[in-house]
């Protein structure tokens, strides 16, 4: 079922082509859509959305092959970052690429991340 920002905007969260997953860049939102000042809260929020796109489609972090991560006011916060990062993905070791960006989809919003998984 598409979500009311995939309608909007015509998009897909996730898609699904031959054997890869590929996610769509993902925020940190609290459930009422409003962005939460800390940094780490972002982070889990936006790595959760991550997790429940691949937990819905057969994949976990252990299947990640990609990840590429926008940061606004990079490099502040990496270490929060990185944290919330290596307990998502425990012992997988996906390609990764961060990006310094202006801004984001909502003021307030620091990371978007988006990955890219292999299904079995």
């Amino acid at each position: 079922m598409a979500s009311q920002w995939e309608i909007e905007y015509g998009y897909s969260d996730a898609v699904r082509s031959g054997d890869l997953l590929f996610c769509s860049g993902q925020v940190g939102l609290e459930a009422d859509g409003s962005v939460p000042s800390d940094p780490t809260r972002q982070y889990e929020l936006a790595f959760a959305t991550i997790g429940a796109l691949l937990e819905a489609n057969g994949v976990g972090p252990q299947d990640l092959v990609d990840l590429t991560s926008f940061h606004v006011d990079y490099p502040n916060h990496m270490a929060e970052f990185m944290a919330v990062k290596a307990k998502f993905q425990e012992d997988a070791r996906p390609a990764w690429t961060a990006i310094g960006a202006a801004a984001l989809g909502k003021p307030g919003i620091l990371v978007e991340i988006k990955a890219t998984a292999r299904i079995a």
